[in-house]
């Protein structure tokens, strides 16, 4: 029974430290969608970084939070070969099965929250480096030379061409 308590408080605690990190991603993608909008790369970069140190710190979380619901399983008399938070839940007394029920619910929730601002702030950087690539092509359309052959002195055909011939006689 000692080891159904200390096992129970371990899930909690890590529940409550998975909950945290999540909140902590939260607040990152906040700021990513942010730098984004405001085409700041330096404080994007940085963001980025400390996002994947966070889902580091999540996944291993994650790996201690799945051997301790593995083994309060078989301590709870689960016959499932990987029993389920909510099952385990349902095993336990009422307030601490509804804490970490509550706990998973809240995690499911700002993952949820995560998810759809992740596919939002993919979405506004797929535009930007779509808007830099256009960009990138009016400034080489301007300044490329025609690749259509004239004889010298001939009349160009476009306005862009008789820049770029004005600067080849010079």
């Amino acid at each position: 029974m000692d080891d159904i308590y200390t096992l129970v408080n371990t899930l909690e605690d890590l529940l409550v430290q998975e909950f945290r990190t999540c909140q902590t991603i939260h607040q990152l993608t906040k700021e990513e969608r942010s730098a984004i909008a405001k085409n700041d790369l330096n404080t994007l970069s940085s963001i980025v970084e400390q996002k994947e140190v966070m889902l580091d710190e999540l996944g291993q979380i994650e790996d201690r939070r799945r051997m301790t619901v593995q083994n309060l399983g078989n301590e709870v008399g689960l016959k499932t070969s990987s029993p389920t938070i909510a099952e385990i839940s349902q095993c336990l007394a009422s307030d601490i099965g509804y804490r970490i029920n509550r706990l998973r619910e809240g995690i499911a929730a700002l993952a949820d929250d995560i998810k759809i601002m992740n596919s939002g702030n993919r979405a506004l950087a797929v535009i930007a480096l779509e808007r830099i690539d256009a960009l990138q092509s009016i400034i080489l359309d301007t300044v490329q030379p025609s690749l259509i052959y004239d004889y010298p002195g001939s009349r160009s055909k476009s306005n862009q061409d008789a820049v770029w011939d004005l600067e080849q006689k010079v």
